[in-house]
């Protein structure tokens, strides 16, 4: 009868090393900074539209937060008419542990300093980014001198 048990043994032994990992909640408060390369293409008085092109290399976040040391690019376009501003796009970066990760954002205003303000939320990417989850808002403020720009966000991002 023990022949019968030693397997049993084996596949309740192998299912319980394979629990799932627990999905951990990091705070997105934070900065990206770069430089832009967007260009305006305007319309009329107080009407542009806006090929957005922002490459990122660096974020200042908290120690052990899963894009500390990422760097990266998002791109898409953006409209201003008057004082309504719309757009979308996507983020790509590339983060230390190697897996990238992407981002959707969606352009909704202006800043009284100028900076473009919006939503942000985690779209997917490749290993623990694949079932990531997580989203906030975003300031975004360009020196138009230098074209370096500091983005910065706020939400949180769920990676399991």
């Amino acid at each position: 009868m023990h022949k019968f048990l030693i397997p049993t043994a084996i596949t309740v032994l192998a299912m319980g090393l394979n629990v799932p990992a627990q999905a951990e909640t990091y705070d997105a408060d934070g900065k990206g900074m770069g430089v832009n390369a967007n260009q305006v293409y305007p319309i009329s008085d107080g009407h542009a539209v806006i090929k957005s092109q922002t490459d990122y290399d660096s974020f200042e976040v908290a120690a052990g937060h899963p894009l500390e040391g990422a760097t990266g690019s998002c791109f898409g376009a953006i409209m201003v008419a008057g004082a309504g501003v719309s757009g979308t796009g996507n983020c790509v970066f590339d983060t230390a542990s190697g897996e990238k990760a992407v981002m959707s954002w969606t352009a909704t205003g202006l800043g009284a300093d100028g900076a473009l303000t919006g939503d942000w939320t985690v779209s997917g990417g490749t290993g623990s980014w694949a079932s990531a989850s997580g989203g906030g808002a975003f300031s975004s403020l360009t020196d138009p001198d230098t074209n370096k720009f500091v983005n910065s966000i706020t939400g949180s991002i769920t990676i399991e």
